[in-house]
C-alpha cells in the first residue's frame, strides 16, 4: 500500500506559497505530478521567468566561447513559446480582465551572450511586447528585471503604456535605464513606488528627477550613458522628499548624483579612491546632515575633498547622528580631519566604529573624546609623523 501523499493534501494557498520559491519553468512542470497539481500553479503569486533555464547545457562553442547561432535561435524559440503559454494560462487563462491575477512579485531574467539583440530587432521588440503584456495582466507589486544585454527600461514610458499603479518595489540589473522614477510635474505612473535598486545599470536620465513616494534607494556600481555625458550636461538631481534610506556604491567620476533628501535617516556610501570626483564627494557628505546612522567607506582625507575655490561649504552639524561607521577612510589632516569634525559636529553620537582607517597623528589624544561613546577600533593605523632634518 502506497504511503499517503501528505504534500498534496495541503491547501492550494500553501502549495502555491511553496511553488513561489521556484523558477517559472519548474512551477509549470509540477502539473505532471498528478491530477491534484494540474491547476495549482495557476494561482502562484510570485513568478520568476528566467531565460537561462532554456539554454542547452552541452551546447558546442568555438574557441572564443561563442555558441552556434542555430542553437541560440532554437533556445529563444523555446523561451518565446513558454513565455506566451505562461501568459495565456497562468491566473486562469482566457485572457479576459476577470482572469488577471495581480502578482506579489514578477522577476524577469533575459540573456543574449552574443550581444546581438540589435541585429535581431524583431525578436527584441517581440520580447518588449511580451513584457508589457505581463505588466498589463499581472500589475505586480514588485518588479525585478535582469538583463545581460542592452535592454532599455524607461519607467515613464512603460507606465504610460502599462498599469504600474500597484508597483511598490523595482529592482533593475544590467539595463539601460531612462525615464527617472515615473514622476512628472503633477502626476506619477508609479504612485506607490517606495523601493528602487539599480545595479550595474547605465543611467540615461539627467536634469531634475522627482521621486515623491520613494523611501529606499540603492545605486550599486552604475554609470551615466554615453549620450548624456556632454561637458555642459548637468548631473542628475534627485528630489526625494520622503527618502529615508540611501545606499551608494560609486565607481566612476560622474556617477554621484545630486540628492535632495530632507527626510533621510540612514545612509551607506562606498566610494572608489581612483575615480570619484572629490568635489562631488564633499557635496554628498554635506547632504547627509539629517541621518541618524551613517556608514562611509573609501573616503579620502577631508582636506583633499573639500573644495578650494573659496566658496566651499563647511561640514554641517549632524544633529541627529547617533551611529557612525568609517571603513577604509583617510582620517588624517593638518588643519581638518574627518574624524574630529564628526566628533565636534555630531552632539548625539553614541556609537563609533573605525575599521581599516588611517588615523591622524597623536590619535591617542583625540581618542579621549570617545570616552563617552560605544567605541570600536579594528585594524587601524596612525599616521607617521614626518621629521625634517
Amino acid at each position: 500500500m502506497a504511503p499517503p501523499d501528505r504534500l498534496s493534501e495541503l491547501p492550494d494557498c500553501l502549495l502555491q506559497s511553496i511553488l513561489s520559491s521556484l523558477r517559472a519553468r519548474q512551477v509549470v512542470q509540477t502539473t505532471a505530478l498528478s491530477r491534484r497539481w494540474r491547476d495549482v500553479w495557476r494561482g502562484v503569486l510570485r513568478l520568476d521567468i528566467d531565460q537561462r533555464e532554456f539554454q542547452a547545457a552541452e551546447a558546442p562553442a568555438d574557441r572564443d566561447g561563442r555558441r552556434d547561432k542555430s542553437v541560440e535561435l532554437e533556445e529563444w524559440a523555446r523561451f518565446d513559446d513558454f513565455a506566451d503559454n505562461l501568459l495565456l494560462h497562468h491566473g486562469g487563462g482566457g485572457g479576459d480582465d476577470g482572469d488577471n491575477l495581480p502578482l506579489d512579485a514578477l522577476r524577469l531574467h533575459v540573456v543574449d551572450k552574443r550581444d546581438s539583440s540589435r541585429r535581431r530587432l524583431p525578436r527584441y521588440t517581440r520580447w518588449l511586447e511580451w513584457v508589457h503584456g505581463c505588466l498589463d495582466r499581472y500589475r505586480p507589486t514588485a518588479l525585478e528585471i535582469h538583463s545581460d544585454f542592452d535592454m532599455t527600461v524607461d519607467l515613464r514610458l512603460m507606465g504610460l503604456r502599462s498599469d504600474l499603479t500597484r508597483l511598490n518595489t523595482l529592482r533593475l540589473n544590467g539595463v539601460l535605464h531612462a525615464g527617472g522614477f515615473g514622476d512628472s510635474d503633477d502626476s506619477s505612473v508609479c504612485p506607490q513606488l517606495e523601493h528602487v535598486e539599480f545595479s550595474s545599470c547605465a543611467i540615461g536620465f539627467e536634469g531634475v528627477v522627482t521621486a515623491r513616494t520613494l523611501k529606499k534607494l540603492v545605486v550599486n556600481r552604475c554609470w551615466r550613458r554615453n549620450d548624456t555625458k556632454e561637458e555642459a550636461a548637468p548631473r542628475p538631481r534627485v528630489q526625494a522628499p520622503a527618502l529615508t534610506s540611501l545606499r551608494l556604491v560609486v565607481t566612476f567620476q560622474d556617477d554621484i548624483w545630486v540628492f535632495e533628501m530632507p527626510s533621510l535617516v540612514e545612509a551607506s556610501i562606498r566610494a572608489s579612491r581612483h575615480f570619484v570626483n572629490t568635489d562631488d564627494e564633499y557635496e554628498l557628505l554635506c547632504n547627509l546632515y539629517n541621518v541618524t546612522r551613517l556608514e562611509l567607506s573609501g573616503f579620502m582625507a577631508i582636506e583633499k575633498i573639500r573644495p578650494k575655490n573659496g566658496g566651499h561649504q563647511d561640514l554641517p552639524k549632524f544633529h541627529n547622528l547617533s551611529t557612525l561607521l568609517l571603513e577604509d577612510c583617510d582620517l588624517t589632516g593638518e588643519v581638518y580631519n574627518m574624524l574630529d569634525l564628526f566628533l565636534y559636529n555630531a552632539p548625539k553620537l553614541e556609537e563609533l566604529t573605525l575599521q581599516n582607517c588611517k588615523l591622524p597623528q597623536e590619535w591617542s589624544k583625540s581618542k579621549k573624546m570617545c570616552l563617552n561613546l560605544k567605541f570600536t577600533e579594528i585594524n587601524c593605523h596612525e599616521q607617521v609623523r614626518q621629521v625634517n632634518h
